[in-house]
């Protein structure tokens, strides 16, 4: 198969510092016969990876771990299964960063061999080493990814993006998550909970509320700004809205949205090109509502 003059094109980087080979390049080679997978064409397509990724991914110590006998993608997924997810996620930050991971999954990684037959101590030990390479900075988007906090907040756009999220939420979500890792044998696999507690799980609260106390009041700080921000433009809005409509910016925003949608429609109706109405009012009238009901849509934060 002919990669040509640029073989990188034939990589796809998802985040982070992530990378997989473009699924054609599989297909093309088994129909002439070949079978390969992921784990195999990453090496192949190595020198054609953007420099800084190589680097980030050199340094990961598990880069260079492959089980003596190559296994094919379906019984590498198999194997992956068999991992706990929390242990999974962590090394997925660890080397590819990027707080959205889960994805990756789905994909054949021979590097989570690491895990293959290791005691939780073994485990532990080999994610220690590997995490004293992590910057402060780092901290809060690694164990929102370790502990899978995104699942607890909604939004689509922003779940994975822990610095858009209210700190106490995250807060409650993270001794949620830990407490059900205490709760869980596959991760206990045969010990005590006290004692992975005291021997293992402690270093992330340690972790959370210490390294992160320098960091909580600049969230703090930004939380109040975004509310601030939020409150002017709602009003702003509300008062444009109760010119058009000769009532009080506080009658508008005692609105919900059905009786805001209801509003609109009736003064559309006046304003629309097709009735004889101003076009350009008629446009401003709808972004006007737009922003209405995207501003109400935030109206939870207040």
């Amino acid at each position: 198969m002919s990669l040509g003059k640029d073989p990188s094109r034939f990589i796809v980087y998802p985040g982070g510092n992530s990378f997989y080979i473009k699924e054609e390049v599989i297909e093309n080679l088994a129909q002439k016969g070949v079978k390969t997978d992921q784990w195999e064409l990453e090496k192949i397509f190595w020198p054609f990876v953007k420099p800084h990724i190589r680097q980030v991914i050199e340094n990961f110590s598990a880069h260079q771990t492959i089980r003596s006998n190559r296994l094919s993608a379906r019984e590498q997924l198999a194997l992956q299964r068999e991992y706990h997810i929390f242990d999974c996620r962590r090394l997925l930050f660890l080397k590819f960063g990027g707080t959205d991971v889960d994805f990756l999954l789905k994909r054949p990684l021979g590097f989570l061999n690491i895990l293959h037959e290791k005691s939780r101590d073994e485990i532990e030990q080999h994610i220690m080493a590997a995490e004293q390479r992590l910057r402060p900075r780092e901290t809060l988007a690694y164990i929102y990814t370790a502990f899978g906090l995104a699942k607890h907040f909604s939004s689509r756009l922003s779940r994975h993006i822990p610095e858009a999220q209210v700190m106490e939420k995250i807060d409650d979500a993270f001794l949620a998550e830990l407490c059900l890792l205490l709760e869980d044998k596959k991760y206990l696999m045969g010990l005590e909970p006290d004692q992975v507690l005291k021997d293992y799980l402690s270093r992330y609260a340690i972790m959370y509320f210490d390294r992160l106390s320098c960091d909580r009041r600049f969230f703090e700080e930004r939380e109040a700004r975004l509310l601030e921000r939020y409150r002017n433009d709602l009003h702003k809005v509300a008062r444009e809205a109760a010119a058009i409509f000769g009532v009080s910016p506080e009658e508008i925003l005692r609105l919900n949205k059905e009786e805001i949608s209801s509003l609109f429609r009736r003064k559309a109706r006046e304003l629309h090109p097709d009735q004889g109405g101003d076009h350009e009012a008629f446009i401003k009238l709808h972004k006007l509502y737009e922003e209405l009901m995207k501003l109400r849509g935030y109206r939870k934060v207040m």
